[in-house]
């Protein structure tokens, strides 16, 4: 954990600015929910009804009491991840008030709410690792990284062969469903573009080689035509605009800014242009805020009339205990509700949907303390180096299970690249790249 004086006025004071900002940011996330309620197509169930506005606004409120404390986290990647699940947690929180969906609402509030709170708790505990002797010098992970970029742009080529498709985002979530990679594709794939790449670019950015940090960035757009995903698309521009937040402003502020300019800059294209099909708006404030929000609501209709998957969509657990889903989870909640592949982060699927509302909490603090994991193994690394080798793994959280981020995506590697990296020879604090 970094080491900061608590009474250092800096410190307090920017606490309290990370505090006022976040509470901003869930103000203008409700707001940006009703629009959305308005402009999306009724087979998702997003409403809103003045009725409920009170219940939801005390709700949200009660949510941002917890605000101050998350502010004072000193690991990047604990408060990262409890941030961006804040986000997910406050838009569900928001929609159950308006949902046309028929469970238990209240229970399952108390459940998001909870699981949240036991989630950033376990997630922002880190034990300092003691010193030790790197195990890799700057040399050497210079060329491994070096060498990521390689492998990695020796499998996009590979990937060229199967199939690509050189078409917009729009044409491309066509597209998308006619695409049959082999499986060892996929997941290659899935590893280069959430780990690989986004850790060889965070570390030769910070290490202000920027020429060889830009090609780590080509090899990963290049990968878009051969998946036609959204996430390989923006990844590489989501990478810069998180690059530029470190250089502006220090990194818990980076970290909340890059939701929250996001969610304005959508709404202010929905002011510019009205249009329900305005594609900013639409990725922004709908694909990548609302439906994670929106999944909690639905897996909880789904499990309250359905068993309890008990983790068997994990794949290594299914087969153990022969007990594998007929199909994965966002398959099955996409046939009941016609919405496309409704995968869900780590609240839905270990929470809801394997252990139900009750006992979710628990399945979150488990979840946690995985990432406290990750805490470990970057203990004394920079913030920038971090958060931005994390940068799509975070993303990605928002809207897949942890055991599909931990090893179809990518996780574990990431924590072995952490532990590898050289640390400083200085002291760590809060400074941003400069």
């Amino acid at each position: 954990m970094y080491e900061s004086n608590c009474d250092d006025p800096s410190a307090v004071n920017e606490r309290g600015t990370i505090t006022l900002l976040t509470w901003s940011f869930l103000g203008v996330l409700c707001a940006s929910l009703i629009f959305v309620s308005q402009e999306v197509k009724p087979a998702f169930h997003i409403g809103f009804d003045r009725s409920g506005i009170l219940g939801a606004m005390l709700c949200i409120a009660a949510l941002g009491l917890c605000v101050p404390l998350l502010a004072s986290v000193r690991h990047p990647l604990g408060f990262a991840a409890s941030f961006y699940l804040l986000a997910v947690v406050a838009g569900y929180l928001w929609l159950s008030y308006f949902t046309p969906l028929d469970y238990n609402h209240a229970a399952a509030r108390l459940s998001a709410f909870a699981s949240w709170a036991a989630f950033a708790i376990s997630a922002t505990l880190v034990m300092k690792s003691p010193p030790r002797r790197n195990l890799l010098t700057h040399r050497q992970m210079n060329l491994l990284s070096g060498s990521l970029i390689v492998v990695a742009f020796i499998f996009a080529v590979r990937g060229y062969l199967f199939g690509f498709h050189m078409v917009g985002y729009e044409e491309g979530e066509i597209l998308r469903d006619t695409l049959n990679p082999p499986t060892w594709m996929r997941y290659v794939v899935a590893i280069s573009v959430t780990t690989v790449l986004p850790f060889a670019y965070a570390w030769f950015f910070t290490q202000r080689r920027y020429a060889i940090a830009i090609a780590a960035l080509a090899v990963l757009l290049a990968y878009y035509p051969i998946t036609l995903n959204k996430t390989t698309l923006l990844a590489p521009f989501w990478l810069l605009f998180l690059s530029a937040l470190l250089k502006a402003t220090s990194w818990r502020m980076a970290v909340v800014l890059s939701l929250f300019l996001p969610v304005v800059l959508g709404l202010a294209a929905k002011f510019i242009d009205p249009n329900p099909e305005d594609p900013i708006f639409r990725m922004i404030n709908f694909r990548m805020l609302a439906i994670p929000a929106s999944a909690i609501d639905h897996y909880n209709l789904f499990f309250s009339t359905h068993p309890l998957t008990y983790f068997c969509q994990v794949w290594i657990i299914g087969k153990i205990f022969a007990c594998s889903l007929p199909d994965q989870l966002g398959v099955l909640l996409a046939k009941e509700f016609a919405t496309g592949n409704y995968n869900a982060s780590l609240l839905s699927t270990e929470g809801t949907a394997s252990v139900g509302v009750y006992f979710a909490p628990l399945s979150a603090m488990l979840c946690g303390a995985v990432i406290a994991i990750g805490n470990m193994t970057s203990d004394r690394l920079e913030p920038a180096l971090v958060l931005l080798s994390a940068a799509i793994l975070l993303q990605v959280m928002m809207n897949v299970p942890l055991s599909i981020i931990m090893l179809s995506h990518g996780g574990f590697l990431m924590f072995a690249l952490w532990f590898l990296t050289p640390r400083p020879d200085g002291p760590v604090g809060d400074s941003v790249v400069s």
